[in-house]
């Protein structure tokens, strides 16, 4: 299976995994606006590193995605 270059997702998953890591967990911290224009805002934290970043995205996965993008910037990966 490849992986498109742009899922940070699975990026930030063979990240952590190579340096032998827990894997990122994500929760939903909000959904607002109507239910057609609907906001999500995702929290990706990084338990082994204490770290969180938010991702924000029209969709779950959208907001999933721009959380793990947000953390692979702040680990430099």
């Amino acid at each position: 299976k490849t992986v498109s270059p742009q899922d940070a997702k699975s990026r930030l998953q063979e990240y952590l995994q190579k340096l032998g890591e827990p894997l990122p967990i994500y929760e939903i911290m909000n959904i607002s606006g109507r239910e057609h224009e609907q906001v999500f805002t995702v929290k990706c934290r990084v338990e082994s590193r204490q770290l969180e970043m938010l991702g924000i995205g029209s969709t779950r996965k959208s907001a999933e995605q721009s959380g793990a993008s947000a953390m692979l910037k702040e680990l430099g990966a």
